[in-house]
């Protein structure tokens, strides 16, 4: 368990606050770049508790600006996206991608007035099909995109595939995807002979970790038997401060999700596929995914469409019959069932309350990471990782059976560091066939 005021820390995001001053130091993916049209209209979005609107410029450059005109306060949103600048409708006052006013005609023509005057901007950049925002202290000179191979790759080779506002902490998040011992009891059939799309199946419940501290944040070794001579094994990375990636597919899809806190008690939750090596035979965006029909647009809310009909409202569409016959939760799928979990701990999981075992221990190594990280940049100035290595998060993950002589560690270290392809999986017969819905 936590104390409550390192859980305090660990989930708190607003200005001023330690983890909120840490996840600051890093560009987080706010947008799709398609959702920005060149002079088109202005986005609401909200990021560690700040509401902003984006737009794209008429030169293409996405923008972000405070919602709040420093004039009297107006919503920008309202604004016009006009000549390179989003020009606030109540006195015409009018700002670039950078905040400066650049046009003040409500002032007279001779006075300088809009030479003094700054919107808040934050640094915005597009990679990978998303547009990437940075609120930290550094925004003349912002540190380099996290340089993640999905961003890399030729579009074939990446897929969105979800993207939707979450009803919980960002941590609560986070957490679900760095524990692999849930996956054959919430995420699982209840019988290996029933079919495979009720669920995956693996008799070996009960994993044992490896966990081992990176320069980028934790990677850890699920090793479960498979038989007398094999192991199977499932990795799992977790990249400072919200992002993971949980275990390849055996043709070498990586799957990541990513956790951005849009404010303490709500999270915009993302998920991605990619190939390092070949072009997928399906269309780059697939979005919604998983995540149940989405609501119409939620005017006046940021990220207005992007809130799930599924929800604790109703239950994620939880079958009682389906629950009783053919899996452990009887949701119909993985997204939704990790999110009956996860938003159903309420708003801000209670950490002085847990009881927690030698499966959690991939859960305790990286809430204690990002609780010392977020002290030492605000005790000591420390700046946290990453944030001047973008090539670190060159990374991937992965699941394979390996003969029980192999050490995973080393086996995985060229595919791990994205600088070889996997390694042969050991030539055995899978008895428990996996099925990811």
């Amino acid at each position: 368990m936590l104390s409550q005021a390192d859980n305090d820390i660990l989930t708190r995001v607003g200005p001023g606050t330690p983890m909120g001053q840490l996840m600051r130091q890093y560009w987080l993916p706010a947008l799709y770049s398609h959702e920005l049209e060149a002079d088109g209209a202005p986005l609401r979005i909200r990021l560690l508790g700040e509401d902003l609107v984006a737009y794209r410029d008429s030169g293409g450059r996405p923008g972000v600006l405070a919602e709040a005109c420093p004039h009297r306060g107006a919503s920008m949103f309202f604004g016009r996206n006009e000549e390179d600048g989003l020009r606030c409708v109540y006195h015409g006052w009018k700002f670039d991608v950078t905040g400066q006013c650049v046009d003040m005609p409500n002032e007279p023509a001779e006075s300088n007035f809009k030479h003094k005057i700054r919107a808040g901007a934050y640094a915005a950049r597009d990679f990978g099909d998303v547009v990437w925002v940075y609120l930290g202290p550094r925004q003349a000179e912002p540190p380099g995109l996290p340089m993640f191979e999905w961003g890399l790759v030729p579009e074939g080779q990446r897929k969105h595939e979800r993207k939707g506002v979450r009803n919980c902490n960002w941590m609560q998040g986070l957490e679900g995807d760095i524990d692999t011992s849930h996956l054959y009891f919430l995420h699982g059939r209840l019988r290996a002979e029933d079919p495979p799309h009720w669920g995956v199946y693996h008799p070996d419940k009960a994993p044992k970790l490896e966990v081992v501290d990176t320069n980028y944040g934790v990677v850890y070794g699920a090793r479960r038997v498979e038989d007398a001579d094999h192991i199977y094994w499932r990795t799992t990375q977790f990249l400072f401060p919200c992002f993971a990636m949980f275990p390849a597919q055996d043709d070498g899809v990586v799957p990541s999700h990513i956790w951005v806190p849009i404010d303490d008690t709500h999270t915009l939750y993302w998920g991605l596929t990619w190939h390092p090596y070949q072009a997928y035979e399906r269309s780059l965006f697939s979005l919604g995914t998983g995540m149940g029909n989405l609501k119409p647009s939620q005017h006046g809310r940021p990220f207005a469409n992007w809130w799930p009909e599924p929800s604790l409202t109703n239950d994620f569409g939880i079958d009682r019959e389906a629950q009783r016959r053919q899996n452990y939760t009887g949701i119909p799928n993985i997204t939704l069932q990790d999110a009956a979990m996860t938003d159903g701990m309420g708003p801000i999981l209670d950490r002085t309350r847990e009881h927690l075992g030698t499966s959690d221990s991939t859960v305790i190594r990286v809430r204690r990471r990002l609780v010392q990280a977020a002290k030492a940049l605000r005790d000591q100035g420390v700046t946290p990782p990453c944030v001047d290595e973008p090539d670190l998060y060159r990374r991937r993950s992965c699941s394979i059976i390996l003969h029980s002589t192999q050490p995973w560690e080393a086996t995985l270290a060229g595919w791990h560091a994205g600088l070889a392809p996997m390694p042969a999986a050991a030539p055995v017969e899978r008895t428990f066939t996996e099925n990811f819905l």
